[in-house]
C-alpha cells in the first residue's frame, strides 16, 4: 500500500532506495510499475524521480549520513526521509524520535527543502520529501518540523476500508456477468434448438406439401380415369341396347373388322361376301352359314354378368380407340380366341387350365363354361 500510494501521489517512474529494508520497498514499488533500484553506497545514478532514505535514524551530524544524503543528492531532485522503519508507529511518549529540525538543515546544506504541503506520515512517523524546486518560510519549517515531531501513531489509510465494499461491488458485479453469460449460453441453446425444430417442421411441410400434390394428381387422374369409365360404360350400354344386336344385319355389319383383328393363322369367321351387295341376298348366305351358332353364343355372353362391356373395352387396344364393333361380337370371336378376359371376374388362363379339351378348339371359354354351367344344373335338377 506505501509503494502504491508513493507511485500514484509523486507521478513515479524511476526510484532509487537506500536504507534499511530497501530491497523489500524497491520490490513493491515495481509491482507498482515504477522501475527501482537499491543503493548501498558508493556513488549513485543520477536521473531518479525519487531518492528514498530509509534510515534508523540517531545524529543527522553523523559523517556516513551525511555521505549517504550527498550520494542520493546527485541521484535525484527530490528526496523522501523516513527516519523509522516503514509502516511502524511512532511512541507517545518517546522523546528519542529524530530532532527533525536538524535533519532540514542537513538537507539544506544540499539544496533540499521540505514541502510542507505532503504528507509523508503514510510510510513512517516523522518521514518528509523535499525537493531542490520547494520553498518554504521559516514559520512554516518550524510548524512542519513541530507537526512531524509530535506526530500521532499511522493512521490506516482510507482505502482498506472502502476496499471491502468495492470488492463487494465487484464481486457483484462478476457474479451478475457469470448469471448473463449463462443465461446467454441457454438462449443460444434454446435458439438452436427452436431453430433446428422449424427446420424439422418446414421440411414436414415440404413433405406434406409433396404428398398431397401426389394425392391430389391421383385424385385428378382418377376423375379423368372415372370419366373416361362413364363414357366407356355409356358408349358400351348404348351399343349392347342396339335393337340391331345378335342379328344377322348386327354380325354382317362388324364382321370386316372382327376379320382384319384375326390372327392370320386363323380362319376367317365368314366369307366377307364383298361381291354380293344387296342385303336380300347376303341374308340367306349368313342363315345357311354357322351365323345362328355365333349369334347364339353372343346372346349367352351378352346375358351373362362375368362380362363387362366397359372393363372390356377399356382392355382392348383396338375398341378403346372408339371404334364401332359390338365389344361382345369381339369377344366371342377375336378376343376369346386370343386369350382374354371378358371381365374382371373371369379368369382365362385358368378355365383353360382346368379344361384342356377347351383349349385349341376355337370354342369361346366362357360360353362353354356357361354352357357347362348350364348342363350341370340340368343334370343335378
Amino acid at each position: 500500500m506505501i509503494a502504491s500510494r508513493l507511485v500514484n501521489e509523486l507521478m513515479l517512474v524511476s526510484v532509487l532506495v537506500a536504507g534499511e529494508g530497501a530491497p523489500s520497498l524497491a520490490a513493491e514499488l515495481e509491482s507498482e510499475g515504477a522501475a527501482a533500484e537499491t543503493f548501498s553506497g558508493g556513488q549513485a545514478p543520477e536521473g531518479f524521480d525519487l531518492a528514498i532514505l530509509l534510515a534508523e535514524a540517531g545524529s543527522a551530524a553523523d559523517p556516513s549520513t551525511r555521505q549517504v544524503v550527498d550520494a542520493l543528492s546527485h541521484a535525484s531532485e527530490r528526496l523522501l526521509f523516513a527516519p523509522l522503519p516503514l509502516g511502524a508507529a511512532a511512541p507517545s511518549d518517546d522523546p528519542a524520535l529524530p530532532q527533525l529540525s536538524e535533519w532540514f538543515e542537513v538537507f539544506a546544506e544540499f539544496g533540499y527543502q521540505p514541502v510542507v504541503e505532503f504528507d509523508a506520515s503514510f510510510v513512517s512517523p516523522g518521514a518528509f520529501l523535499v525537493d531542490r524546486a520547494a520553498v518554504a518560510a521559516e514559520s512554516e519549517l518550524a510548524a512542519f518540523a513541530d507537526r512531524l515531531q509530535r506526530a500521532a501513531p499511522v493512521q490506516p489509510p482510507p482505502e482498506p476500508a472502502v476496499a471491502p465494499a468495492a470488492a463487494g461491488q465487484e464481486n457483484g458485479l462478476r457474479a451478475r456477468l457469470a448469471e448473463a453469460e449463462a443465461a446467454l449460453a441457454q438462449a443460444q441453446e434454446t435458439l438452436a434448438a427452436r431453430r433446428a425444430e422449424i427446420d424439422g417442421l418446414l421440411a414436414e411441410a415440404a413433405r406434406l406439401a409433396g404428398q398431397h400434390d401426389a394425392v391430389r394428381r391421383s385424385l385428378q387422374a382418377r376423375e379423368e380415369a372415372d370419366a373416361g369409365w362413364d363414357g366407356l360404360r355409356r358408349w358400351a350400354r348404348a351399343l349392347i341396347a342396339d335393337p340391331s344386336r345378335d342379328t344377322p344385319q348386327a354380325l354382317a355389319r362388324d364382321l370386316p373388322r372382327l376379320n382384319a383383328w384375326r390372327s392370320p393363322a386363323a380362319p376367317v369367321i365368314l366369307p366377307q361376301m364383298q361381291g354380293l351387295r344387296l342385303w336380300g341376298v347376303r341374308l340367306p348366305l349368313l342363315r345357311r352359314t354357322h351365323a345362328p351358332a355365333i349369334l347364339a353364343d353372343t346372346a349367352l355372353v351378352r346375358a351373362s354378368r362375368l362380362f363387362d362391356a366397359a372393363w372390356y373395352v377399356a382392355a382392348t387396344p383396338e375398341l378403346a380407340d372408339g371404334a364401332s364393333v359390338d365389344p361382345v361380337f369381339h369377344y366371342v370371336l377375336v378376343g376369346a380366341l386370343r386369350g382374354a378376359d371378358p371381365g374382371p371376374w373371369f379368369d382365362t388362363a385358368a378355365y383353360l387350365a382346368e379344361h384342356p379339351e377347351v383349349a385349341g378348339t376355337g370354342l369361346c371359354p366362357l360360353v362353354h363354361a356357361i354352357r357347362t354351367e348350364a348342363e350341370l344344373s340340368i343334370n343335378s335338377g
